[in-house]
Order: structure tokens, then sequence, then C-alpha cells
């Protein structure tokens, strides 16, 4: 089969039976080997275009290294798993905190009391409050006792952001001179996390793409493009082939019944029959790409978090090639830890940090970070189911977060972790005009996992 022309090829393909389109021949002549010719024929079905020999040509992904556990979340909403969620935080983050170089030696409150001097001391913040000569009072406690932390305006550090039911530590000196003794505080200690380097050793690129809030269901999805975006997944375009995740981080379809009317602003009215065109799109997806699937507030589970995967009625509509994860969920893909976590929390977060908003999240996203916690104060907007483990600590640290929720789009990068807020397929609703919050949806954002790349495919219409 060497060195064929372009009649040569013809009377090989009419010889064993084929037609072959022209275009589909020049591509043959120009790309293809004897081989894949001899392929081609082999597995046709007597008629080759040029979607045959495209997929040809394409190289065969590696398989996908990946690990998924599914923990069993119990609990009975007692004050009692309320206690142990709380304890679970503060023993989590108190580890964290006490590991760092500053905060070697701290004490427990009880002994701190007793002590002169200067003191390390790590405790859960229970109020924050100004003095009326305008110095910041903090209570934190730990797990025996609790103690009144003042810090002075002359500080720089009373402009730190303290929250309620963080974690932090606290170096200070100890004064007795009042009834009960407090804290002179000079510094303020979070559990944070330290610079990310990544390993850039030379590797093939290998990409995990994010998505959010699709809304499937919605009159507001934005079908076109999204069938736009399955089909340069499909294509043989460099990135495209490079790409062997996809992550869906919540709100996949709109649901029924989130809100007071809901039913008006929907084109399917049945859940299921949202999900099913979901696994409908999803089935067009290569297979060779692992498609992530997370719940969000919209989805067919219970609203608190941690949410738990689709239920099997759902499940079993999609192909072999889905895989489904809880909120959050910290993902391995091939040795890297990739935090993705559907983001309710955010509301409170823009609420509670200064200069933090739906269009530069920003803010909001690495304040988690430095606390370590996806939900550090309790209750809000977000709410959260008692259990005896808090599953919204950062235990490992990663080396690219993943959140969605607020229909914004955003990328950042945090000592080395790399953030996106993941852009919604959804159009501005009625709700976001009435908040004057104008939506950046359709675009795909790809890290990948062995280099500092970040692309944005933009496959918004209404901006071209």
């Amino acid at each position: 089969m060497a060195d064929l022309d372009k009649a040569s090829l013809l009377e090989y393909f009419t010889k064993n039976g084929v037609l072959v389109s022209p275009s589909a021949l020049e591509k043959i002549i120009k790309y293809s080997s004897s081989s894949l010719i001899e392929d081609l024929v082999k597995n046709s079905d007597g008629y080759i275009d040029d979607r045959i020999v495209e997929a040809a040509l394409k190289p065969k992904r590696e398989m996908n290294d990946f690990e998924v556990y599914l923990p069993e979340v119990r609990f009975n909403s007692s004050v009692e798993d309320f206690r142990k969620m709380f304890v679970s935080k503060y023993e989590k983050l108190s580890r964290i905190i006490s590991a760092s170089s500053s905060m070697r030696g701290s004490i427990s409150i009880k002994t701190a009391k007793h002590s002169q001097g200067q003191v390390k001391v790590i405790g859960m913040v229970s109020e924050v409050s100004m003095t009326k000569n305008g110095h910041k009072r903090v209570l934190i406690e730990d797990l025996d006792d609790s103690i009144q932390v003042f810090i002075l305006k002359d500080r720089g550090i009373i402009n730190e952001v303290i929250l309620e039911d963080e974690v932090i530590g606290i170096i200070g000196n100890v004064s007795s001179s009042s009834k009960d003794p407090v804290i002179f505080a000079d510094e303020i200690v979070r559990p944070d996390i330290p610079y990310r380097i990544l390993d850039e050793t030379k590797h093939e690129p290998v990409f995990v793409a994010s998505l959010s809030d699709i809304h499937i269901g919605s009159k507001t999805f934005r079908k076109n493009e999204f069938q736009d975006m399955i089909k340069w997944f499909e294509s043989s375009d460099d990135t495209s082939l490079s790409t062997k995740y996809l992550i869906l981080s919540g709100d996949v379809v709109d649901g029924i019944g989130v809100y007071p009317g809901q039913e008006n602003d929907l084109e399917l009215l049945n859940p299921l029959d949202q999900y099913e065109a979901l696994a409908s799109f999803v089935s067009q997806i290569p297979e060779d790409i692992t498609v992530f699937i997370m719940p969000g507030n919209h989805d067919t589970v219970r609203l608190s978090e941690p949410q738990p995967v689709f239920p099997e009625k759902i499940r079993k509509m999609f192909p072999s090639n889905a895989v489904f994860l809880p909120n959050p969920y910290n993902l391995k893909l091939e040795g890297k830890n990739v935090l993705v976590y559907h983001g309710m929390s955010l509301n409170d977060m823009i609420e509670l940090i200064p200069g933090a908003n739906y269009d530069s999240i920003g803010k909001a996203i690495e304040a988690i970070l430095v606390r370590r916690h996806l939900s550090p104060r309790y209750g809000g907007n977000t709410p959260l189911i008692p259990s005896s483990v808090d599953y919204h600590v950062i235990e490992e640290v990663p080396d690219i977060f993943i959140t969605g929720h607020i229909h914004s789009h955003y990328i950042g990068n945090y000592k080395g972790v790399r953030y996106v807020n993941s852009s919604t397929w959804q159009s501005q609703t009625e709700y976001q005009k009435m908040m004057n919050f104008n939506p950046k949806p359709s675009k795909l954002t790809l890290f990948d996992l062995y280099s500092r790349t970040v692309i944005v495919k933009d496959f918004d219409k209404s901006t071209s």
C-alpha cells in the first residue's frame, strides 16, 4: 500500500466495496499512512466521509487516572451532632495552626490564664465587637475554656477581618489586672495555605475543564452554545485532544420549587426530564473524557451541605464516563488535588469580606483559602448538616480550586493555588436583572494539570 496515488487509492477502495467522498480522499492522501487506510476499510460500513477520516486521525487519549472516595455522612441533627461538628472543625484547624513555625509552643487557654508575659493560644471565635474606645474585642474558646482577646486600635491588625466561628491563633500578652485574665494581641495566625510550587517537569498537557450552573430545563439555558462546546470537545483541536476531565460543579439542572413562581421560567417542568436532557448532552462528549458531576442548590438532593451524590434513578441515565461527586469534594486527578465546591457560602463571604462582590469574587475565594474552610462562619445563607466530621475543612492544600454558584467567571491564583469561579450556561434571569447583576456565561475554563497554563474558551455568542 505504499506510495499510492489518487487513482490507485480509488481502485483499492472500490475493490473493497467502499465509497469515499472527494474531500475525505484528499485528507487520506495528505495525512494518512497505509496502516490507517487498511483500518478505514476494515472498520467501514461502505462509505467514508470527512468525519470518519478525522476520527481515525484523532490520537487516542491515555486512560484517565483519578480516585473517587465517597464518605458516608451520618447525622441525627441533635445538639450533640452540632457539638461534634464544631469540635471536628476546631481540632482539624488547630492542628494546622499549631504546626506553623510561629505557633510552636502554643498552650491551652486554661494554661494561658495562669501564665505571665507572651502566650500563644488557639481558639474558635465566638464573638467579635468593638469597644467604645475603638478597640476590637474578640472572644475565643477551645475545648475547655474561653478568654477575651483585645486588639488595640493603634495596632496594624485592628483592620483584620475576623469572622465568628473561624479558628485562629493568637500571639499576645496576658494581663491579669482585671477580674478575668485577658490577652492583648500582637499577632493573629490563621491556618492559611503554604505557597504551592508547581512541578513543571516536561509533560504532555492534560487539561481538566470546568463549568458550572448549566440550569438545563430553564427557558434561559443556552442550549446552542452548550452544543457548540460539545462540538469543540469532539473536534481535533489540540487543547480538546488533551482534555481528559470535565467538571460540572453543581446546578446542572434548574429543578423545580427552588423559588416561588419558578414553573413560569421552565421549559421542562419535570426534574427527571431535565436530567435526561443533561444525560443526552453528556453522552455526546467523547467517552474518553471523564465527566464529573456534582450537585448544587437547584439539584434533586438535600439542600444542606455536604450534599450527597445524585440518587440511583438519576445516575443510571448517564453514560459510563460520568462519575458522580458529593458537594464539596477533594478530587484526586493524576496525583493532583482538585477541590470542587458548588459555592453556596460565596453569598455569605461577599457580605463578610470588604471588597468582595459578584463581579470580582477573588477576595471571597481567597478569604476561604486563608481560613482553610469552605464556610468559615456557620449559618447565614449556607445550610450545613450537623455531623461528627466537618467536611468543609480544607485539610489538603489544593492544586486547583473550583467553585460556581454565583454565575460569574473569575480566574485567580493564591500562593500557587489556581482557582476559578466557573461560568454559567444560563442567560440573565429576571431576578438577576432586578439585582442589576450581569452574569458571565458560556465560558469553559481549562487547567493543565502539569503546568501553569489556564485557557478560557469563550462560546458566548452575544459578545461575538
